[in-house]
């Protein structure tokens, strides 16, 4: 299920959440978080229903694009605590901040 493009929009009062090649699939939460989430749990079981029903399960297509307006800059990104540690000690061994060294280890990797 990690290959399906999930869609999450900010509501008025919750945040939705839907896939493009999967219809009638739909789910909602109180954060992005929470849809994903329950996406997913929505995702399971409609596929188990398709299954139960002798359906074919949808194959993923769709994909996503941005374009150089859409980049800022920044990146946010979850780690688990253990590895941002190492992290941190590693920055303060080099003299410099975790971000500085998150950087140039992505650019040593993939340029």
């Amino acid at each position: 299920m990690d290959n399906y493009l999930i869609i999450i929009e900010r509501q008025e009062n919750n945040f939705s959440a839907y896939c493009p090649d999967v219809d009638g699939c739909v789910a909602t939460g109180a954060t992005v978080d929470e849809a994903r989430k329950n996406f997913l749990e929505a995702l399971e079981f409609h596929f188990e229903g398709l299954q139960e029903d002798g359906l074919e399960i949808p194959k993923p297509n769709s994909t996503f694009a941005f374009s150089s307006a859409d980049c800022t800059g920044v990146l946010n990104i979850r780690t688990k605590k253990s590895t941002h540690l190492k992290l941190i000690k590693l920055a303060e061994q080099e003299n410099v901040s975790v971000s500085h060294l998150v950087n140039d280890a992505i650019i040593k990797q993939y340029g």
